[in-house]
This record gives structure tokens, C-alpha cells and sequence, in this order.
């Protein structure tokens, strides 16, 4: 039986471009005027080889544009085309922007490997080499480095920073913002300790991001994703726009971080005492209560406890609840 005369909308319709041939397009087209067919009907009506046509079926029911009615694979189901092509072209999609991410790194690893001195953007990946990296920032800066410690850290939590003692004794300036959870542990706390005392400027900010490293405003050191950091994959970053932009970042970030005093006091000062309702009011506002809930915990007036908190924060010279938290922890008013 001949072809007839198409008068349908998909008359022009050409899926080429979403890896059909055209003989397998014309068997598609054709079940979409059926619905539902047989192989044999199919090849009837194409004027085709019964094998030829079970093949192009067989490929169309692998790409999703058609169903296998039956387990003998007589008859066929179209697949309505507003499903299966639009899946059909979200798969070619990714599978382009796979392919443009492929021809990225290609073109970048090309760039690297014929200058990569003067490359601006550098993929730096494996613990091995991320701790060189910051070792070798560390050792060749001359004035100064700034520094954000958060997590995520690598196997084994945070590494010694030995290469700062170092620096720092050598007249580098440091500063570093702290995230709350890079302190979270006795050893860590410690360690901050003697980083501070060697003459390190330290800041603590409950949601400082992301992790980050600068020697000198001439080279940097951040992860790779900062919604999906891995220690293990970093960015090392040289002079450019986008560099400036990252130390424009640290230091609107320093502004809003809460100062660390320092741990050391002289011979004979000792810090002013608090009562034990404050000593308690601290440690549930540390913990995250609310004015209501420490009053009601306390047995005493909200407004009470506002004013206490507020006249607590001045003695403590800060601004915010949380900074209030992080200083009576370093005097020793409350358990960190």
C-alpha cells in the first residue's frame, strides 16, 4: 500500500536532530497516526522489511518514544510526544552541557599546559596538593594573609598551622575569621589560643564563608564550589578582578566578625566577677533561648532580662548576642 498525502501538523517535523534516522523518524511518525500498531502493520504500510521496521522500533522504544505493548513485541504504543519528546530533549540537553563542561576543562588544561604561570584561575585537587599550596602561600608571603577557617575539613579535622608560627615570627600579619564551628572543640579553641598569644588578629562570625586563604592581595585560595565545598578541590586564584573581588569580600565580612581579645593577661589583672544569675542568663542566651524562655527558665520579668543581657554585651563591648557568647566563653564567665 503507498504512502498517502500527510495533512497532519508533523508533516515538516524533523527529530533528526535528537539522534533518529530517518527511516526510524518515518516509522515513529507513522505510529504517532495510529497510537497503537503492529510491526508487521507498520512495515505494510511503509512498503518496508518487516526486520528493518522491528529494529527502528526497537530503537525508538530504547529512546523513550514508544511502548512495548506485549511481551512478543507485536504491538506497539506511541508514547504521547509531549512526554517522551520533551524527556527526549532534556537528554540531549544535558548530554550538550556535559559535553561543553568536557571542551571547558579541555581548553583549560591545553591553556595550562602551555603557560601555567600566567593562568588566573588554577585547579588545585588532592589533599597532598591543596596542603602545599597553602604551605607555599604561607612561606612566601611578605606582609600579610588573611585567612577564613570553616569547615569542611579534611579526614581528620583541621590540620596544624606551623607555617604561621613561622610567618608571624617573621613579621607577617595575620588575620583570620573564625566560624563558630571551626571551634567547636577543646583542641581547636587551644589552638586559637596560641595562634592569638604568637600575634595573630583573630575574629570569630557564627556564618563566615567560605573557607579561604590570601597571601599578600596577590594570590588566593578558595574552594572549588562554595554550595558543595570538597577540602580536596580548591581554586588557586592570581591577580585579577576576580581576586580583588574576594579580599573586597574578606574584608566586608572582618567588619561584621566579632573581635577575639587576646588570652594572655598580665601578672596580678583578673577579670571582674559576674553573679551566678547572670553566669546563667549568658549560658541559656549561648545556647539559643530567647528573652521569653530565659524569663520564664529564671523566674523573672522578660524586661529584666533584656536589660541585664544589654548591660552584659556593654561590659563585654559588643554589639551582638552571639559576640556576647564567644567573649564570656574567652573570660571564663561560661563553659564553651
Amino acid at each position: 500500500m503507498p504512502l498517502s498525502v500527510r495533512t497532519t501538523a508533523v508533516d515538516n517535523l524533523s527529530l533528526e536532530p535528537l539522534g533518529l534516522s530517518v527511516f526510524e523518524e518515518q516509522v515513529y511518525l507513522r505510529l504517532l497516526d495510529h497510537g497503537l500498531a503492529s510491526a508487521r502493520l507498520i512495515a505494510r504500510e511503509l512498503e518496508g522489511c518487516p526486520d528493518q521496521v522491528a529494529a527502528a522500533l526497537d530503537a525508538l522504544t530504547e529512546l523513550g518514544l514508544v511502548h512495548r505493548e506485549d511481551f512478543a513485541g507485536r504491538r506497539f504504543r506511541v508514547i504521547p510526544p509531549d512526554v517522551a519528546l520533551s524527556e527526549l530533549i532534556g537528554q540531549r540537553r544535558r548530554a550538550l552541557n556535559r559535553l561543553q563542561v568536557e571542551a571547558d576543562r579541555l581548553r583549560e588544561e591545553a591553556a595550562r599546559r602551555g603557560s601555567a604561570s600566567t593562568q588566573v584561575v588554577e585547579h588545585v585537587v588532592g589533599a597532598a596538593a591543596v596542603l602545599a599550596v597553602v604551605t607555599q602561600m604561607q612561606r612566601a608571603a611578605r606582609d600579610e594573609v588573611l585567612m577564613v577557617d570553616a569547615p569542611p575539613y579534611f579526614v581528620g579535622g583541621s590540620q596544624p598551622n606551623e607555617s604561621e608560627f613561622v610567618a608571624l615570627a617573621a613579621g607577617v600579619s595575620y588575620r583570620v575569621i573564625y566560624h563558630r564551628d571551626a571551634l567547636a572543640s577543646d583542641e581547636a579553641r587551644a589552638a586559637m589560643r596560641q595562634y592569638v598569644d604568637a600575634g595573630e588578629q583573630a575574629r570569630v562570625h557564627a556564618q563566615v564563608w567560605p573557607k579561604l586563604l590570601v597571601a599578600d592581595r596577590s594570590m588566593a585560595l578558595v574552594p572549588e564550589s562554595a554550595t558543595d565545598p570538597d577540602p580536596q578541590r580548591r581554586l588557586l586564584i592570581r591577580s585579577s578582578s576576580l581576586l580583588d573581588l574576594i579580599v573586597v569580600h574578606f574584608e566586608q565580612m572582618w567588619q561584621r566578625a566579632t573581635p577575639v581579645e587576646s588570652f594572655g593577661r598580665a601578672a596580678g589583672e583578673s577579670e571582674p566577677e559576674i553573679s551566678d544569675r547572670d553566669r546563667e542568663m549568658l549560658g541559656l542566651m549561648a545556647a539559643g533561648l530567647k528573652d521569653r524562655a530565659i524569663a520564664r527558665s529564671l523566674g523573672i520579668t522578660e524586661r529584666t532580662v533584656g536589660r541585664r543581657i544589654n548591660e552584659l554585651m556593654r561590659r563585654l563591648d559588643t554589639e551582638t548576642r552571639f559576640g556576647a557568647g564567644v567573649r564570656a566563653v574567652q573570660r571564663g564567665w561560661i563553659s564553651g
